[in-house]
C-alpha cells in the first residue's frame, strides 16, 4: 500500500507490517497489565495500539535516515516499504565508496538507538523528579526506549546485509580496497550468524516449549537467504559496471524492410535464424522501429496475412539510447526508467552519431553469465 513521498521517495506499507503492530501491542499490553492489574481491555488497546504504531514510525524513521544519507551520496532510492521483517530502503545501486558505504549503513541503527535513548530518559526523568505520569505513559516510554535499543543493537550484528554486516563490509572494503571479498567475508558471517539464530529458536521452541522461538527461526532463515542474494547482486553489479556496451555489442546480420509482409518475416527470418526481435528499416540504414515476435504473436493467426512488418513494429523512438562507453549497469539502469516490457536499447557510438547497433537485456544477461563462468575458472 502506498503511502505517499518523502524527498522522491515512495513509502509503502505492506500488509504483513500489521503482525509487527500486533506483537508490540501484546507484548506493551501485557507489561502494563502487570503493572496496572485492575486495567480494563479498552485501557489495554489503547495502550497496546500506540506502542505499535510508535514502534512503526520508529522504524520508519530507522529507514529513512538510511534512505536520505544515501541521497547525500547521490545513491538514487526509489522506496521505503516496511514489512514483517521490518523495513527496507530500495538503494537503486550499491555505495560507491567504503566511506559512503560506513555512514549509510551505520545511521540507521544510530537513529535507533538516540531515539531508544530518549525515551529512556523520560522514563527515568520521572523517577528522578517525582513527576507522577500516568502509568500507560511510563510504559510507553519505557517500552519505546526498550525496543528502539533492541532495535539498534540487532541492526549492527556484523550480519550481511544488515546494517551491522554492511558496516563490516565497508571496513573490510576500506582495508583490502576490494569490495568482492569483502562482500564475501561478511556474507559467510551474515549465513553464520542466520543459522545461529534458527538453532536458538529451535532450542527455544524445543527445549523451553516457546513460541516465541519461531520468531528467531523465520528472523535466521531470512538473514541467511538475504545473505545469498546479496552476494550475488553486488558480483553482479561489480561485473556490469565493468562491461562496457562495447564489449557485448554483437553486429545485427538482419534487418527487415518496414513494408516486408508479417508471414514473410516469421517464416523467412523468425523461425529460420531462431532471433526474438530485428530491427526495421524504412531504406537501407534508416531504422524506424522494433519487431519482436510477442509482437506478432498478438496478430491473430487468421489476420496475419494482412499486415506488413510497419504496422505492428514498435516506433524506434519508444527505445532508450546507450552509448559505446557506457556500462552494462548503466544499460540496466535505463531499462528500469522506461514502461516498454521489451528492454531492447538503440546503440550509438556517441550522441549525433546514427545508430549502429541493438542491444537486449537478454543479450547483456547472457554475457554476463559467460563472463560469470570464465571467472570461476580462472
Amino acid at each position: 500500500m502506498k503511502l505517499g513521498k518523502i524527498n522522491g521517495i515512495v513509502i509503502k506499507l505492506h500488509f504483513s507490517t500489521l503482525l509487527i503492530i500486533v506483537i508490540v501491542a501484546y507484548f506493551s499490553a501485557t507489561y502494563y497489565l502487570s503493572l496496572v492489574p485492575e486495567a480494563g481491555i479498552l485501557d489495554l488497546l489503547f495502550v497496546g495500539i500506540i506502542n505499535g504504531i510508535i514502534f512503526l514510525v520508529s522504524i520508519f524513521i530507522h529507514e529513512l535516515c538510511h534512505s536520505l544519507m544515501a541521497q547525500h551520496y547521490k545513491l538514487k532510492v526509489s522506496e521505503i516499504e516496511l514489512f514483517l521483517f521490518g523495513g527496507v530502503s530500495k538503494i537503486e545501486e550499491e555505495p560507491k565508496t567504503p566511506k559512503s558505504e560506513f555512514f549509510i549503513s551505520a545511521v540507521g541503527p544510530l537513529s535507533s538507538l538516540i531515539m531508544g535513548f530518549i525515551y529512556l530518559i523520560l522514563y527515568f526523568l520521572d523517577f528522578l523528579f517525582a513527576l507522577s505520569l500516568p502509568t500507560w505513559i511510563l510504559v510507553t516510554f519505557f517500552y519505546s526506549g526498550y525496543t528502539n535499543v533492541m532495535l539498534g543493537l540487532f541492526n549492527l550484528l556484523p550480519a550481511f546485509p544488515m546494517d551491522g554486516g554492511r558496516v563490516l563490509r565497508a571496513y573490510l572494503w576500506n582495508r583490502r580496497k576490494d569490495i568482492i571479498s569483502a562482500t564475501k567475508t561478511a556474507t559467510k558471517i551474515g549465513k553464520f550468524l542466520g543459522y545461529v539464530l534458527v538453532a536458538l529458536g529451535i532450542l527455544q521452541l524445543v527445549s523451553l516449549g516457546q513460541y516465541a522461538g519461531l520468531w528467531l527461526i523465520f528472523i535466521g532463515l531470512f538473514l541467511a537467504s538475504a545473505s545469498k542474494k546479496s552476494y550475488a547482486q553486488t558480483v553482479n553489479e561489480y561485473i556490469l559496471s565493468h562491461i562496457y556496451v562495447k564489449n557485448v555489442s554483437i553486429s545485427q546480420k538482419y534487418v527487415l524492410h518496414y513494408e516486408l509482409p508479417l508471414i514473410d518475416a516469421l517464416k523467412d527470418y523468425f523461425v529460420n535464424f531462431n532471433q526474438l526481435y530485428y530491427p526495421v528499416v524504412s531504406e537501407p540504414g534508416k531504422f524506424v522501429g522494433i519487431i519482436h515476435l510477442n509482437d506478432i504473436k498478438n496478430v491473430p493467426i487468421e489476420e496475419r496475412s494482412k499486415y506488413i512488418v510497419g504496422n505492428i513494429m514498435r516506433d524506434i523512438t519508444l527505445f532508450p539510447v546507450v552509448y559505446y562507453e557506457e556500462t552494462s549497469r548503466d544499460v540496466i539502469k535505463k531499462f528500469s526508467t522506461i514502461a516498454n516490457e521489451l528492454h531492447i536499447a538503440i546503440i550509438k557510438e556517441s550522441e549525433n552519431r546514427n545508430i549502429i547497433n541493438f542491444l537486449s537485456e537478454k543479450e547483456l544477461m547472457n554475457a554476463l553469465k559467460n563472463i560469470k563462468i570464465y571467472k570461476q575458472q580462472v
